[in-house]
């Protein structure tokens, strides 16, 4: 198979990355990364301990080949027994790779896949409409096995299959996690089907070309076999005994550190429409891994291509093409991009099968700007915190029965508005719009804006923060991210916390019209993503970050409605320029 083609054009950052690119290879970077050197990141005992236990994920691509045709043979046995639907139960690196496999692959006849990443009742209850449960195998996938979405959403479906009758309901369930697990020991508990015991020197963003992501694949019609073989050529292009002058990882690694060391914080992940999700899990593996120590690179994913001026500004894009997909808007963005002398890499797929090479190539490119950026890509010290917060929320609220919301500092169009921390005496409370106005206003040159909606992410509200993002970026002229919750938590939120002091927040929360109970748990779905979402609220005012919440009192499609309406009054002709 050939390897997917890759094209650099450094533009204003040419001789920032001749620099860096020479620097990573005269310091043996590849050769150290191969021999699990922490040294390459970082010098101290705490660190390489976990980097050297944290490097599984390139020599994996070889056991995982020797598991193909049991991998396969399960997945027939599987589909054999009368299984229609399958449903993955999995946060970031758990899911962000096999919901690339379910989109990017086409489904076999008469097979479905679902990927359920979120606590919100509403995206729970829609995939339950959409399978028979009788006939559906659920994935519970957790590198920890005490991940709580996961966890959650185990004891629903579980019990859900015992009201229906499913005997034995546990059949209807495999798991993938590490040896020794929390998880490992719950799914002999529940008599599960099979678990699949993944290395455990494997952290889960770089999980995709493991049980965590192949098994999946599988179970999606993919030829896991292929994908691999790409992966191990890819290897083999990236590794020691390649041609260093033609190291595709090392190129883009050394584009990416070069970027961020500069202060060109930005990465544009821009795809034809099959990629996107590969854009997705890009940038979860992007920010997880350089987001700390206040430096990092900011990934923008999910399809929306901003403003050339946004793009041509410090930043870096990435043009991801898959061929049979319509080029033309794209092509034109590079071409534009070239012309102004911005920095971007160009990647062309040639088909599906090559993702597994995509997947390994940006392993370790991320790797490679972690050594570029002298952090540890590995760990993800300031993850925790926000679940903390929320720990506490929910014990707070078994003991009183209450959720610790606050008092909105305005309520306008069924829209409610919180500020605490840095931006409670700094906003007007006239209304909406005056609200909007001045937190924008204080905006600076090189931050972002973050949507974090804790909705259920579906067609519709894909759209209308699509808009959303549209509008603020030609206006702001900022990257405008999106991250629903809590999924973004297990990808962007490390970022968020410990990345470059940048950033402006917008979380939306939402009145559930349906709540569903959580099974063994003193509090529901809705619940938990509450006080998920004020956990994460009370992280980012503790840092100081600018951020608001804005509560759609009325539910999800008329509150959604009534915002875009403030956003656009905000930005009307006959107002001033913010």
């Amino acid at each position: 198979m050939p390897l997917t083609v890759q094209r650099i054009s450094p533009g204003l950052l040419a001789d920032a990355y001749q620099n860096e690119f020479t620097r990573l290879r005269a310091a043996d970077a590849i050769p150290k990364m191969w021999a699990r050197q922490p040294g390459l990141w970082k010098d101290d005992s705490e660190h390489a301990r976990v980097i050297a236990n944290r490097l599984g994920w390139i020599g994996v691509l070889d056991s995982m080949r020797a598991e193909t045709s049991a991998i396969r043979d399960f997945s027939r046995v599987i589909f054999e027994s009368g299984v229609r639907d399958v449903v993955l139960l999995g946060m970031g690196g758990s899911s962000l790779a096999p919901e690339v496999f379910s989109l990017t692959f086409p489904a076999p006849a008469g097979r479905h896949f679902f990927v359920l990443d979120s606590t919100d009742p509403a995206a729970i209850l829609a995939v339950e409409r959409s399978i028979d449960l009788s006939h559906t195998l659920f994935i519970v996938a957790s590198k920890s096995g005490k991940t709580i979405e996961t966890l959650s959403q185990f004891f629903y479906f579980h019990h859900r299959l015992v009201q229906v009758g499913a005997r034995p309901a546990g059949q209807n369930f495999i798991a993938i996690t590490d040896h020794g697990s929390y998880l490992d020991h719950l799914a002999d508990e529940y008599d599960f089907r099979l678990t699949f015991r993944n290395p455990p020197d494997i952290g889960g963003r770089f999980s995709a070309l493991s049980y965590f992501g192949l098994v999946p694949a599988a179970l999606c019609g993919v030829d896991i076999g292929a994908v691999l073989d790409g992966a191990i050529e890819m290897r083999a292009a990236c590794g020691p005994l390649g041609a260093a002058d033609a190291n595709p990882a090392l190129q883009l690694g050394s584009l990416l550190g070069a970027a961020a060391r500069r202060g060109d914080d930005k990465l544009f992940l821009l795809s034809t429409p099959a990629l996107t999700s590969l854009g997705n899990w890009i940038e979860q593996l992007i920010a997880e891994s350089t987001g700390k120590e206040e430096r990092g690179i900011v990934p923008v994913a999910g399809g929306v291509v901003p403003p050339l001026d946004v793009l041509a500004r410090g930043c870096v894009t990435a043009a991801l093409f898959l061929e049979g997909d319509d080029p033309s808007a794209l092509e034109a963005t590079v071409r534009a991009l070239e012309q102004r002398s911005a920095p971007f890499v160009e990647i062309r797929l040639k088909g599906p099968l090559q993702l597994g090479a995509e997947f390994f190539k940006w392993e370790v490119a991320t790797a490679l700007a972690g050594a570029a950026m002298a952090i540890d890509p590995f760990d993800e010290p300031d993850v925790q915190e926000s679940k903390d917060n929320t720990a506490r929320i929910l014990d707070a609220f078994q003991s009183s029965g209450e959720m610790p919301l606050g008092s909105p500092r305005l309520v306008d169009s069924g829209i409610e508005l919180y500020a605490d921390g840095a931006v409670r005496g700094s906003i007007s409370t006239l209304q909406l719009t005056a609200a909007l106005r001045t937190f924008f206003s204080e905006r600076r040159p090189d931050d972002y804006v973050a949507l974090l909606a804790y909705v259920a992410r579906d067609a519709a509200s894909g759209a209308q923060f699509g808009a959303f993002r549209a509008i603020l970026g030609e206006r702001l002229g900022l990257p405008v991210l999106l991250g629903y919750g809590p999924r973004y938590l297990h990808s962007m939120g490390q970022l968020y916390k410990a990345g470059p002091a940048s950033g402006m927040f917008l979380m939306i929360t939402a009145e559930k019209p349906r709540d569903l109970p959580i099974p063994g748990a003193k509090y529901t779905f809705g619940q938990l993503e509450m006080a998920q979402a004020l956990g994460d609220l009370e992280s980012l005012g503790r840092l100081g970050k600018p951020a608001l919440r804005l509560h759609l009192a009325e539910g999800v499609h008329a509150g959604l409605a009534a915002l875009q309406r403030a956003i656009e009054n905000v930005f009307s002709a006959s107002r001033a320029t913010i």
